[in-house]
């Protein structure tokens, strides 16, 4: 009975020990966790080299972009949806990342910005595979085309609305691209002013310089901006670079030149400078009636009667002049328009 307990141990154990071995290694539990691993890390660094790329696009130009956006400020404030509306359908899956900005942006803000403001300076910043909010407003910028520009006002007044609460930039930021023959060319003509587009900076000239001379060999451009009204948007981007935004319009005076290596790269300085308004109306337009003014009770009967006179003569512009510069605002009023009544029909015989 001994043995053939122990002969019935065997035949038990040994058949199921081995398929349960067999079972739990089969199934791959270690490969799994490094799949996934290696599938998270992997977006955020493609992420930050293409969002890099927004610091290599220099924001001069010889346009007044203001004159692209004339009017954006008359748009009421709506939402984001509302704001990027025109662009649905020709910005791939915009809906879908809408809500993600919205889900995703920096809100409540500690500067008052409202969900949809967050959600308009996120979206600025997101990158996705094919053409994005940041690519499709870009491209409208370059092409210095109102009719292109004119889609995004809504867009754009809603961002100015959130741009405004930030705080300013406190030091100069930074734009970096390879060596530009064109662009040396567009800073030295004297004849052209430059302004600055709507563009990305960053407020260490060294995180660009390394990053292009780590890609790219061959010499460089460092662009420094200061006094330009920059604004930082840390903590409300999809990127964890420390980014700064410039919006259009800044006149730009370069301070300096500098070559930095033996390779003639160069860093430029930029300064912001007061923005003269262009030749307006109001300026041209004159103001005939100060030529009236006067506290006496007749002057409003003066002016009606030189008008009437002037234009029954058919000459406006002469006899205006002469009658406003003649007549003395008295007691002696209905005299000189009386002698300057006689005068008119004088001259309207000549005429004849």
């Amino acid at each position: 009975m001994g043995s053939g307990c122990c002969g019935g141990n065997r035949t038990v154990v040994q058949p199921k020990t081995n398929p349960d071995v067999y079972r739990t290694k089969s199934p791959p539990i270690t490969r799994k966790p490094e799949t996934k691993l290696t599938r998270n890390k992997s977006p955020p660094i493609m992420r930050d080299n293409s969002t890099m790329e927004r610091f290599l696009k220099p924001i001069i130009t010889t346009t007044n972009p203001l004159k692209l956006i004339d009017g954006y400020l008359h748009e009421q404030v709506v939402s984001l949806e509302e704001a990027l509306q025109p662009f649905d359908g020709q910005i791939d899956q915009l809906s879908y990342h809408i809500k993600e900005a919205k889900a995703k942006c920096h809100y409540p803000s500690e500067h008052n910005l409202t969900h949809d403001e967050s959600a308009a300076i996120y979206i600025y910043t997101m990158k996705w595979d094919n053409k994005c909010v940041y690519d499709r407003l870009q491209e409208a910028w370059k092409s210095e085309d109102r009719s292109k520009v004119k889609p995004w006002f809504k867009y754009l007044r809603l961002f100015k609305s959130a741009f405004d609460k930030l705080p300013d930039a406190k030091k100069e930021v930074w734009q970096g691209t390879l060596f530009d023959e064109r662009l040396i060319e567009k800073l030295s003509s004297k004849s052209s002013t430059i302004y600055s587009s709507m563009g990305s900076c960053l407020p260490s000239s060294n995180e660009v310089k390394d990053y292009l001379e780590k890609h790219d060999s061959t010499k460089i451009i460092l662009i420094g901006y200061e006094s330009v009204h920059g604004k930082s948007i840390v903590g409300n981007t999809a990127n964890p670079w420390n980014e700064h935004i410039l919006f259009p319009g800044a006149k730009l005076g370069v301070t300096s030149y500098k070559v930095i290596d033996a390779n003639d790269s160069l860093t430029i300085h930029f300064r912001g400078l007061p923005n003269t308004p262009e030749p307006a109306v109001r300026n041209i337009t004159p103001r005939i009636e100060k030529h009236f003014i006067c506290a006496n009770h007749h002057h409003n009967r003066s002016f009606i009667m030189q008008y009437l006179i002037a234009l029954e003569t058919n000459i406006l512009y002469f006899p205006m002049n002469a009658i406003t510069k003649q007549i003395v605002c008295s007691n002696k009023i209905y005299s000189d328009i009386k002698s300057s009544y006689f005068l008119l029909l004088l001259l309207r015989r000549i005429l004849r």
